[in-house]
C-alpha cells in the first residue's frame, strides 16, 4: 500500500510525533511506502533521531499558524496514496478532518491523539491563577462543544483508549467508525545498555539511586509535585539524586525554585536519548495532574513499559487501562506529593520489587503494544477501509 501519514502537531518532541513514527516505521518494515507529513520535515523522521530536528514552535499563535499552513501540504501529498491516516490532537479539532476529506480523493482515516478538556482540568487551572495561562487555551481548544461540529464523515476514527472512545461517543461520533488501537512506541529510540554504561554517557552518578523524569515541563506534567516529592523524599534517602531530562518546552523556573537547597543532588539534562535515560535512572516519575492535552497513552509510559524501568505515576482513568493489566506501575493520586515521595521511596529501597516490576512490565508491553503486532492492527483496518471503498465504487 501507498500509506500518506500526516499530523498537525508543530512540535517534533511530542506524542502524538512520536506515535506516527514509529508506525510509519513498523508499515515501512512490512514493506509498504509510506510518506510522513507534517508542520516540518516530517519525512525525514522515517531515517532520523528527532532529537536532530528543530523542536518546533513554542507560543500558541505560531503553532496554530504552523497547523494551518499544513492543512494544504497534507492534501496535496495524499492525492498519490491509497489512503490518508491523519493525526489531530483532540476531537475538538474533528472540523479539519473534513475539510482534509472533502479535499483529497482517497479515503481518510483518523486518529484523535488525546482527550477533550474535563472537569479537572478546568479546577487545575482555577485553583492555581499563576497556571491560568497555559490551561485557558487548553480547555478552550479542547472542548466538547467543538468536538460536536461537522458531519464526522470520515471512512473510520481510531483512538488509544477505551476512554477517548466514551469520549467520543459522547460528543456523537458513530460507534461503528471507531476503533480503539493503542499508539505505536518507536522502539527504535529505546535501545538498552547496561545501568552504568547509560549513566556514564548522561554524566550521572554510577553509584547514587536515581529518581528520572524526561519530558516538557507543563503544568499538566506536574514536575513540580515532583520536586517537593523528591525533597521529602531525602529524608528517607539522603544520597538519591534526581535527574531531570528536559525537552526545552514549558518552565523550568517553579521547579528550580523548589529545588533551591538540594542543587547538588539534581542533575538537569537536556533532550536524551530516551532508550539511555530509562536504563540510566532506578525509577521513572511521571506525576500527571491529568491526562488531557498529552498523547494518550503517554507515550513515557509506554517507552517505559518496552525498557522495563520501574515506573511511579498518577492514579488517573485513562492510565488505569494501562496500569490495570498487571504489576506494571505504583500509583498515586494526582497532587500528593507526601503520596509520591513513599511510592518513589518505596520502589528505591527494594532491588526486588524493581526486578519484579520491570519483569512484568516487558510482559505487558510485548502482549499488549508490540509494534508489529499493533501495525498488523492497523494495517487490516486500511485494508478494510480500502475494501469498502472499492466495492463502493464498483455498485
Amino acid at each position: 500500500m501507498q500509506l500518506c501519514l500526516a499530523s498537525l502537531h508543530p512540535r517534533v518532541l511530542s506524542g502524538q510525533i512520536d506515535s506516527l513514527t514509529g508506525l510509519g516505521r513498523a508499515l515501512v518494515r512490512r514493506g509498504h511506502d509510506v510518506t510522513l507529513v507534517g508542520p516540518f520535515d516530517a519525512n525525514s523522521l522515517l531515517s532520523r533521531d528527532p532529537t536532530e530536528l528543530d523542536s518546533g514552535p513554542t507560543h500558541l499563535l505560531s503553532a496554530a499558524g504552523a497547523m494551518l499552513r499544513t492543512v494544504p501540504r497534507i492534501v496535496r501529498a495524499s492525492a498519490g496514496a491509497d489512503l490518508l491516516h491523519l493525526a489531530l490532537p483532540t476531537p475538538a479539532f474533528g472540523v479539519l478532518a473534513e475539510v482534509v476529506r472533502k479535499s483529497t480523493p482517497v479515503p481518510v482515516v483518523v486518529t484523535f491523539e488525546g482527550q477533550l478538556a474535563d472537569a479537572a482540568l478546568i479546577r487545575n487551572g482555577l485553583r492555581r491563577p499563576s497556571t491560568l495561562k497555559g490551561y485557558l487555551p487548553l480547555c478552550a481548544v479542547n472542548s466538547g462543544l467543538l468536538g460536536r461540529i461537522g458531519p464526522r464523515a470520515c471512512r473510520q476514527y481510531t483512538v488509544s483508549s477505551e476512554f477517548q472512545r466514551g469520549q467520543l461517543v459522547s460528543v456523537g461520533f458513530p460507534l461503528d467508525r471507531i476503533r480503539v488501537l493503542p499508539n505505536v512506541v518507536w522502539d527504535g529510540k529505546l535501545t538498552r545498555c547496561e545501568p552504568d554504561v547509560a549513566r556514564a554517557r548522561l554524566g550521572l552518578p554510577a553509584d547514587r539511586p536515581i529518581v528520572g523524569y524526561v519530558g516538557h515541563l507543563s503544568d499538566v506534567k506536574g514536575v513540580d509535585v515532583l520536586a517537593d516529592a523528591f525533597c521529602s523524599m531525602l529524608k528517607w534517602e539522603p544520597r538519591a539524586v534526581l535527574a531531570l531530562a528536559w525537552s526545552g518546552q514549558g518552565n523550568p523556573g517553579p521547579i528550580r525554585r523548589r529545588l533551591a537547597g538540594v542543587e547538588s543532588q539534581v542533575v538537569w539534562l537536556k533532550k536524551v536519548h530516551v532508550g539511555t535515560f530509562l536504563c540510566a535512572v532506578d525509577v521513572l516519575a511521571l506525576p500527571y495532574r491529568t491526562t488531557a492535552g498529552q498523547g494518550a497513552f503517554p507515550s513515557l509510559v509506554l517507552e517505559a513499559l518496552h525498557v522495563g524501568c520501574p515506573l511511579v505515576t498518577t492514579d488517573l482513568p485513562l492510565l488505569r487501562e494501562v496500569t490495570s493489566l498487571g504489576p506494571v506501575a505504583l500509583v498515586c493520586p494526582p497532587e500528593q506529593p507526601d503520596e509520591l515521595a513513599k511510592q518513589l521511596e518505596c520502589l528505591l529501597t527494594s532491588q526486588a520489587r524493581r526486578n519484579r516490576m520491570s519483569a512484568a512490565q516487558r510482559q505487558v508491553a510485548r502482549s499488549y503494544f508490540a509494534p508489529e503486532r499493533l501495525v498488523s492492527d492497523y494495517v487490516a483496518l486500511y485494508e478494510a477501509v480500502l475494501g469498502v471503498d472499492s466495492m463502493s465504487v464498483v455498485a
